[in-house]
């Protein structure tokens, strides 16, 4: 299982995260219907798969269905054209459903919130990790281990490299940072540097003072 795509919005078209709360209640309802059927996984993964390579990918076609111009039953043709034989039925019938209510605006933002919603019935948590280095599968699975009896979850890995690092691994689960890299380890060794020459400076001056 990996960290499923960033589709919080789609550039230059209306698919975007305005509304948080609505997002939540249409991805729970996705997310309910395609765990009645069995089929949670699929779903989402299809859903993020509209997201990145429908709609990012075809910036001229998610203007198309975002359209306030087009009539709501030429947009339900469109998307029965579009996927139905090609996505699962519930896909494509949240998608109709979104076009009925007027919210296909919202593709994005619910195809993210879903992914969240069933992660946390999962008991996964998504954790990001700049590495200086790529990790080969043996490092991200050593990794992967330790932050699962660290988190008592799942860890979802999503690795990007930064060179500028220098070694070692930024991890961030949540709000929580755990920084290991050279770089921090070297600015940290430079603040004690700096504030040990400042206990310094200071020593010798109290000293001058007490003689004076």
């Amino acid at each position: 299982m990996t960290a499923s795509p960033d589709p919080t919005s789609v550039a230059g078209t209306v698919f975007e995260d305005n509304s948080p709360e609505l997002s939540r209640t249409y991805a729970e309802a996705l997310v309910g219907a395609a765990e009645a059927q069995g089929e949670v996984e699929p779903v989402l993964d299809e859903l993020d798969a509209i997201v990145a390579d429908v709609l990012v990918a075809n910036p001229q076609f998610a203007a198309l269905l975002g359209s306030p111009l087009m009539p709501q039953h030429d947009k339900d043709r469109i998307l029965v054209e579009t996927f139905e034989g090609r996505a699962r039925p519930t896909v494509v019938q949240f998608l109709r459903v979104l076009n009925r209510h007027g919210r296909l605006g919202l593709i994005a933002s619910v195809s993210r919130t879903a992914r969240a919603t069933w992660d946390r019935k999962q008991n996964r948590r998504p954790v990001f990790v700049r590495s200086a280095v790529p990790l080969d599968d043996a490092q991200q699975a050593s990794l992967r281990d330790r932050l699962a009896q660290m988190l008592q979850a799942t860890p979802i890995l999503q690795v990007t490299v930064d060179p500028s690092l220098l070694g070692g691994l930024i991890v961030q689960v949540g709000d929580h940072v755990y920084d290991a890299s050279v770089r921090h380890q070297l600015e940290q060794l430079r603040q004690r540097l700096i504030e040990g020459k400042t206990h310094e400076i200071q020593s010798r001056r109290d000293h001058f003072s007490h003689s004076a």
